[in-house]
C-alpha cells in the first residue's frame, strides 16, 4: 500500500483567511466545494490548479455571510463559471443588493436552512447560525465516511450551538482573530474595537483558546486557527496563547492532532482530514 492511498479522502484547503479576503475548499480530492470567496476569480483558480483541480471540480459555493472579504470574488468567479450558490436566505438578500454581488445571477441562488442537512458531491453538509454583524451569518459542517470538519468563523461569541457543532468534530476550523492587548492598544477607533470585541463582532485568542482547551480530545486531527486579523494578531500570539491554555487544563495534544495557523495570503495545499 502506497502513502497515497492512505490519506484521507476527505481533505481540506484554504487559499486566504483574514479581513483581507477568505476562501476554503472542502471536498474529495476530485470534487467538492468552496466556502466563501473573498478573493479574486483569479486567485481561486491559480489555487484550485496548484492543488491539481480546476472550477470543474468545484459543485458549489456556500456563503458564510454577506462582508465583501468573504463575497468579493463571487460575481466574477460566477460570470466566468456558473455554479450554483448556497447560503442563509437573509445572506442572499444582501448579496443581491450589495455593491459587489448584485450583478450575480439569482438563479444561482439556493436557500441553506441552519439545522437543515443536505448533500453535495456525496458530502453531508449542515449549518448553523453564528453570532456576527454580517446578513444571515452561518457556519458549516462537513462529514465524510467518518470524518468531520466544523468552520465557525466570524464571531462574535460563542453561543451553545456553535460549540456543539466544533464539540462533535474531529477537524476544527475556528476564529481566532484578534489579540486583546493589541487590539486595546492599536490604532483603531474606539468604535472600531468595541465592535470588533462585541458580541457581534470576532472571536479573540483568548475567547477560542481556553473553548478548545475545554472541548480538546486526542480523536481530534486538525485545528486550524483562522480569520487571523493583520493588525491586531499575530500567528505566533496565537500559538502562544492556545498552549498556554492547554498547559492551564493541563492539556497534552496529541502527537498525531495538527494544531496551525491558517495563512492569510497563501494557501495551505491539502489538509487530509
Amino acid at each position: 500500500m502506497d502513502l497515497f492511498s492512505c490519506l484521507s479522502p476527505f481533505v481540506f484547503c484554504s487559499f486566504a483567511s483574514g479581513s483581507s479576503g477568505n476562501c476554503y475548499f472542502v471536498g474529495k480530492q476530485d470534487e467538492g466545494v468552496l466556502v466563501d470567496v473573498g478573493i479574486s476569480a483569479l486567485q481561486v483558480t491559480t489555487g484550485l490548479r496548484k492543488n491539481d483541480l480546476g472550477m470543474n471540480n468545484v459543485k458549489a459555493i456556500l456563503v458564510t455571510h454577506d462582508h465583501i472579504d468573504h463575497v468579493k470574488g463571487l460575481e466574477i468567479l460566477t460570470k466566468q463559471h456558473p455554479i450554483p450558490i448556497f447560503a442563509h436566505a437573509d445572506c442572499l438578500q444582501g448579496l443581491a443588493e450589495g455593491k459587489a454581488t448584485k450583478a450575480i445571477d439569482n438563479g444561482l441562488f439556493h436557500e441553506v436552512e441552519p439545522g437543515v442537512p443536505f448533500s453535495i458531491a456525496d458530502i453531508r453538509i449542515e449549518s448553523f447560525p453564528v453570532m456576527h454583524d454580517g446578513r444571515g451569518a452561518m457556519g458549516y459542517r462537513f462529514d465524510f465516511e467518518g470524518h468531520t470538519l466544523t468552520i465557525a468563523t466570524d464571531i462574535g461569541m460563542l453561543d451553545n450551538v456553535v460549540k456543539e457543532q466544533i464539540r462533535h468534530a474531529d477537524n476544527i476550523v475556528i476564529e481566532a482573530n484578534y489579540d486583546v492587548e493589541m487590539l486595546e492598544k492599536g490604532s483603531y477607533p474606539y468604535h472600531l474595537k468595541q465592535r470588533i470585541s462585541g458580541p457581534f463582532g470576532h472571536l479573540s485568542n483568548i475567547e477560542s483558546a481556553r473553548f478548545l482547551a475545554e472541548i480538546y480530545h486526542p480523536g481530534i486531527k486538525n485545528i486550524m486557527l483562522c480569520h487571523l486579523s493583520e493588525n491586531n494578531n499575530t500567528p505566533e500570539r496565537a500559538m502562544q496563547c492556545l498552549y498556554e491554555q492547554f498547559r492551564k487544563h493541563h492539556v497534552r495534544p496529541d502527537v498525531n492532532t495538527s494544531i496551525f495557523p491558517l495563512p492569510r495570503h497563501k494557501g495551505t495545499g491539502f489538509v487530509y482530514l
